[in-house]
């Protein structure tokens, strides 16, 4: 600090002369002054204007110096504020008793102004430096806190992967992720392997070899094995850093977990196959299977879809009282066909019939609505979802699935089981009218061969018919209400069929066909219209003139019917197969896009064409309860309801609560409906006649509504269409929660990305700008000592030594802090270099080193190795180094450098790679090998800083100088025994 920042001094002496001559000198350097005569007014200024220096006389009366700082102590921040003691004692006593009382420094009196002026501003400078350095170690505790809580909201991890020692370093979250205990991963690539699923083994190993060796990018996803058994996917997505050669030397990246998205992607492929199941099944049933074959591919594709064991198909019997067992899979032999259930409520499959729903069991054996009949017992059933096979007049019986353990049916195993029913009704149906069209075939045929045809003759001479008794009962007539007049017979046929029949007629007549032969309808007495069989034969005379034609009239009215309600149940049949098809294209629309906005648009654009609808909106549920308009698709010419608020109360009321019930509302005319006035009047302000409205839910939460309107007129909405917009709802709020998901994962990998880069930004600067205010104490420090070294007592020079000892220490950090960061971000290029020359460098440097300690360094044979020329100059500086420093006392130290060289055939960056062992071995103090892990890194200090100089960081600048140079780096020891170090460096590195 100095005296442009203002900074506050209080004078405290109970001279008024002295006080009065040092405010004065205080307040002309530029300094704020408050002041005070005695102890006790000094602690009640402190109190009030808390100043930034304490200048306190020793010895006053009433509260002297000493107790006054001492009190100063205990007040806030007190402990914090600079106090210089003021005395006019020289014993070692008082200066003691200062500083055990919390004094910064002292100064004697008679008060020399050049002297405390130089000495306020470096208290304060350094005050200040105190204070910067602190907050910048809060600032990166707090950035370091703010990662880790990042990696932990995000489910995320990270690892490092050194590849020249094979080691594997893991973040405490991904630890976590693994299922693993804090601390238990042992670092290995084989204990990482065993943590993965066994069928996902084989392709990370690949994985991690192409992207090592091919250089092919390092995304995948996989399953890990919990603890507990349990399944989790994580996608890890890494980045190969390969040195100047190009040789790939660590490998980093991050785990994050996706089981929620690999689950939410595998609930949507099953409700695919629900869906294919369904339209294959249909196609089957459209084609005219045989029903027990339809029923036998039924129960298989239900069981592999649901992934249950036993699917089973009951037959209501006539009497009403048993189901039988026409169709199952995984039933003991012998059962199908042969086992039946009761169908009063004790049963599962009664309890469907008389509740007319799906009925699901989560566990039969805690179930209290029935106790479940003895064909599920016996095959030891736990869950199971049973829907009704219905009829057109009564139950065809019950469609079930049952599984022996825990399982949770969800909505989408519902819709897809009774969407199977439905398709077994459809053919049940159409099977049924077949079977009647062909007892009425049979019929018919009995009535041919018992003459019971109405019989017609036709003389084209006298154009006169005879009409049988059985011809006129066919159309309700006694036999003597009809003449033979020909036109008692074309004025009954219907208006529409009397061409087809006249041309008929005339190409038999005309020997075109070989019978004369039409379907046509005629009219009977009571009016209505009769189908007709009508059949024939002409005969010619010898010219080719017809004069006769004899045939029958058999009434097809009842097979007709058949035929045309067969033709209903097919067409039912193809309208449904259409629609899951329709369903299935708009879905795949709708999933193509992760951007909400795009799902919207999809959704309401698709809608609209599918459903021909004049309009389709989707209305967002706000927190207030109110609605907006956010996606609109409306035919031209209505008005555009788009961005509209709906926030009258009256509009709301009452509707909300019912859609988060799941409430669908299909009104066919609103102006028939039991709606609010208001809320009337709000449709009819754009035309709505007829609207259709679905809730849409996130999270099992109403998002909001998808709504159809018809404007033109009003609609009747069928079952499809609404069951269709309730699926696509379920489809929109299964899209927004992958979109949700994503979005998420997203905005946390950029969060982690900018998390980094700030934490390096912050260690660059940081190490810069601490050296800054360090500099500036060393070189007042030595301008005081140069100065005013004479003016200084012994104390004083001892206290100016501690301060450059200390400043000296921290410069000493901070450069080994930076050199610890550019070993690899200025890193010189591999060159040659002679290892032995760099040692006697080494040797030069640390002459004064060997001579204080009478060391003697011995140096042997070392290679010439592909290397940076001023790392390994670094590397063997602070071994050597190392081994002098921590020497035995009174013992010499004794240093050995030499080296090893031989072929490292394990080597699986470089096959067959030579290698070198560069040793360091002293005759030093030791340590325990327990502890060797530890030494290298930073920080790490086996003895305090009193007995054995230095930061704790030169090992770990070794160990980064090696692993940069694709080496490795370890230590033998024992305590008093000495030490060696082993670096282990290729000569000559080649990918």
């Amino acid at each position: 600090m100095t005296n442009q920042d203002s900074a506050l001094i209080l004078v405290v002496d109970d001279n008024d002369f002295t006080r009065m001559q040092l405010c004065y000198l205080i307040k002309q350097a530029g300094y704020q002054v408050a002041e005070a005569r005695n102890g006790f007014e000094a602690l009640a200024i402190y109190t009030h204007l808390h100043p930034d220096i304490v200048l306190l006389d020793a010895i006053m009366p009433v509260m002297d110096g000493f107790s006054c700082c001492a009190k100063l102590q205990t007040l806030p921040d007190g402990e914090n504020t600079l106090i210089l003691m003021i005395t006019a004692l020289y014993d070692q006593a008082s200066v003691e008793q200062a500083f055990a009382v919390g004094a910064t420094d002292f100064i004697t009196k008679p008060i020399q102004w050049p002297v405390l002026s130089q000495r306020l501003r470096r208290l304060l400078e350094a005050k200040r430096a105190i204070r910067e350095l602190r907050q910048q170690t809060e600032a990166a505790q707090l950035r370091e806190a703010q990662l880790r809580m990042a990696l932990e909201a995000a489910h995320m991890g990270i690892w490092n992967w050194n590849l020249l020692t094979k080691q594997i370093t893991w973040s405490d979250t991904l630890e976590a992720l693994y299922g693993k205990s804090k601390g238990s991963f042992d670092g290995t690539y084989e204990a990482f392997i065993n943590c993965v699923h066994p069928q996902d083994q084989n392709f990370v190993r690949y994985a991690d070899q192409q992207a090592i060796q091919a250089g092919i990018d390092y995304e995948i996803e996989f399953r890990v094995v919990l603890a507990d058994g349990s399944i989790r996917w994580l996608a890890s997505k890494g980045v190969v850093f390969r040195d100047a050669a190009g040789v790939a030397v660590q490998m980093c990246g991050v785990d994050i977990d996706i089981t929620k998205r690999k689950q939410a992607e595998e609930a949507l492929e099953i409700q695919a196959n629900q869906q294919a199941v369904v339209a294959q099944l249909s196609q089957k049933a459209l084609a005219g299977t045989d029903l027990t074959t339809l029923m036998n591919s039924c129960v298989t594709l239900v069981a592999q879809c649901l992934r249950v064991e036993y699917c089973k198909i009951l037959e209501l019997l006539p009497d009403g009282d048993a189901l039988l067992l026409r169709a199952g899979v995984g039933w003991h032999s012998g059962l199908v066909g042969q086992a039946s259930v009761s169908t009063d409520v004790n049963s599962q499959a009664g309890y469907t019939l008389l509740s007319q729903e799906p009925v699901i069991v989560g566990n039969l054996r805690q179930e209290t609505r029935f106790s479940g009949p003895p064909l599920l017992h016996e095959h030891q059933v736990i869950g199971g979802i049973s829907v009704v096979i219905h009829g057109k007049e009564s139950p065809f019986g019950v469609l079930g699935a049952h599984t022996t353990r825990q399982h949770t049916f969800t909505k989408d195993d519902i819709y897809f089981l009774q969407a199977i029913a439905n398709v077994l009704a459809t053919a049940i149906e159409r099977q049924r009218v077949e079977d009647a069209l062909k007892t009425s075939e049979e019929r018919w045929q009995l009535a041919v061969r018992g003459n019971n045809d109405g019989i017609w003759d036709w003389n084209l001479k006298t154009n006169e018919v005879f009409f049988s008794k059985r011809w006129k009962e066919m159309l309700g007539y006694e036999d003597y209400e009809v003449s033979n007049n020909l036109y008692e017979w074309t004025n009954r046929i219907h208006p529409d069929n009397l061409d087809a029949v006249r041309k008929a007629i005339t190409e038999h007549c005309a020997k075109k066909t070989l019978f004369y032969t039409s379907e046509h309808q005629v009219q009977c007495k009571d009016g209505s219209y009769k189908w007709i069989l009508n059949r024939g034969q002409a005969v010619w005379d010898e010219n080719g003139k017809v004069v006769r034609m004899i045939g029958g009239m058999m009434d097809i009215s009842e097979r007709r019917a058949a035929l045309r309600e067969l033709k209903q149940v097919q067409a039912e049949l193809e309208r449904q197969n259409l629609r899951s098809q329709l369903f299935a294209d708009i879905t795949l629309k709708i999933r193509k896009s992760l951007q909400i906005d795009e799902i919207l648009e999809t959704s309401v654009t698709e809608v609209q064409k599918l459903l021909h609808a004049d309009r389709v909106l989707i209305l967002r549920l706000r927190a207030n309860g109110a609605y907006v308009v956010l996606k609109e698709a409306v035919v031209p010419g209505l008005p555009v309801v788009l961005g509209q608020d709906i926030t009258d109360a009256s509009l709301r009321e009452g509707y909300i609560e019912q859609y988060r019930q799941g409430r669908i509302s299909a009104i066919t005319d609103i102006e028939q409906a039991a709606l609010h006035p208001a809320y009337i009047k709000w449709l009819q302000q754009f035309d709505v006649k007829a609207n259709l409205i679905v809730p849409v839910f996130r999270e099992n939460q109403l998002w909001g509504l998808l709504i159809a309107h018809q404007c033109a007129h009003p609609r009747q909405w069928t079952n499809w269409e609404i069951e269709l917009l309730r699926q696509l709802a379920d489809q929109i709020g299964v899209a927004l929660d992958q979109s949700s998901i994503l979005d998420k994962e997203t905005r946390q990998r950029q969060e982690l990305a900018r998390s980094n880069q700030e934490l390096q930004q912050f260690a660059f600067i940081a190490s810069h700008d601490l050296q800054e205010p360090l500099r500036k104490i060393t070189t007042f420090s030595e301008r005081l000592k140069t100065t005013c070294g004479n003016n200084l007592s012994e104390q004083g020079h001892d206290y100016l030594e501690r301060m450059q000892n200390a400043a000296f220490r921290m410069q000493t950090l901070i450069k080994d802090l930076l050199t610890l960061s550019r070993v690899t971000t200025r890193a010189q290029p591999f060159v040659s270099v002679n290892l032995a020359q760099i040692a006697q460098e080494v040797l030069s440097d640390l002459e004064v080193s060997i001579q204080q300690t009478n060391g003697q360094v011995e140096i042997g044979d070392l290679p010439t190795i592909k290397a940076d020329p001023l790392q390994m100059r670094q590397l063997l500086q602070n071994l050597i180094g190392n081994a002098l420093k921590f020497h035995r006392p009174h013992v010499p130290p004794v240093v050995k450098v030499y080296s090893q060289l031989f072929h490292n055939q394990s080597d699986k960056v470089s096959v067959a790679a030579e290698t070198c062992q560069v040793i360091v071995e002293d005759n030093g103090i030791g340590f325990a090998e327990k502890f060797v892990d530890r030494i290298f890194n930073i920080f790490q200090r086996l003895h305090g800083h009193r007995e054995y100089k230095g930061t704790g960081m030169g090992l770990a600048i070794c160990r980064k100088i090696v692993e940069r140079h694709h080496g490795s780096i370890s230590a033998q020891s024992e305590p008093g025994q000495g030490t060696k170090f082993i670096v282990k460096l290729p000569i000559n590195y080649h990918s």
